[in-house]
């Protein structure tokens, strides 16, 4: 009960904030990546706080959108703006929507429990679906995805960080390969529910900003972007949040009425 409790809290109170405070959500983008053709991500969509493009997420259906937890955690959900049907700046298929309620995982806490860190935002308006608008897909709940898959990571994030801070004029894709949670451990640690994957070289990497944007295989999302190393190269393997842990409650907490399926 208390979960639910929780998640009608933040659809409903204009005034939560997290335990530490408002804070400014910029996290990881991405860094190195290949300029995305048009309508080749359909469901990916640029979350802007305050008119600042600050995380990415994925369309589910027609009224809802995934992405990160700690990309919304401590904010209010009309401070958010989602923009979706571009893959480069002045689309012209551009279509923006407000939002009307967020959704965090009710095991989700900030700095302890990195496990859980996935959301939900409600659209005020539904999207219509076109070429340029589609909803993504999600694998089976509890579905393993091989180690040494082929996959892509795409987002809205920084094509530099350093020496100078640059944004992107096309959404960016990377390509990646899945390895072991045995090789994973030699860099990082708790990874439950946690998908990673390697870039062939240290120059190209998840960075501020890509959070919640996902890990593609074909038109499968089977990971979510949680976080990145803090220097923005591959010195580490990627994580990822494993969406198949997670498809049962994205489809609970995205229900929408049966005239708009």
């Amino acid at each position: 009960m208390k979960q639910y409790i929780l998640l009608l809290a933040l659809c409903i109170n204009p005034d939560f904030s997290s335990a530490e405070g408002t804070q400014n959500p910029l996290q990881p983008r991405i860094i190195g990546g290949r300029n995305a053709t048009q309508n080749e991500f359909p469901f990916v969509v640029s979350l802007l706080y305050h008119g600042d493009p600050q995380c990415t997420g994925t369309i589910i259906n027609r009224c809802h959108v995934l992405t990160a937890a700690h990309c919304i955690n401590g904010t209010t959900f009309d401070e958010w703006t989602v923009k979706a049907g571009f893959y480069i700046k002045g689309d012209p298929n551009t279509i923006e929507r407000k939002v009307k309620c967020l959704k965090l995982h009710y095991n989700y806490v900030v700095k302890r429990n990195k496990a859980f860190d996935i959301a939900i935002m409600d659209v005020t308006q539904p999207f219509e679906f076109n070429a340029a608008v589609q909803p993504v897909i999600f694998p089976e709940f509890h579905q393993e995805l091989r180690v040494g898959t082929q996959a892509t990571v795409v987002g809205w994030g920084l094509s530099q960080f350093q020496p100078t801070i640059v944004r992107p004029l096309v959404l960016q894709a990377l390509e990646v390969v899945t390895i072991s949670k045995r090789q994973c451990k030699q860099r990082w640690t708790n990874l439950n529910r946690t998908i990673c994957a390697v870039e062939s070289t240290t120059q190209k990497s998840s960075c501020y900003g890509d959070s919640g944007g996902p890990l593609m295989v074909g038109n499968v999302q089977w990971g979510l972007i949680s976080r990145g190393t803090t220097n923005c190269t591959a010195d580490k393997p990627l994580k990822f949040l494993e969406v198949s842990m997670f498809t049962e409650w994205i489809k609970h907490f995205s229900r929408i009425p049966r005239q708009m399926n």
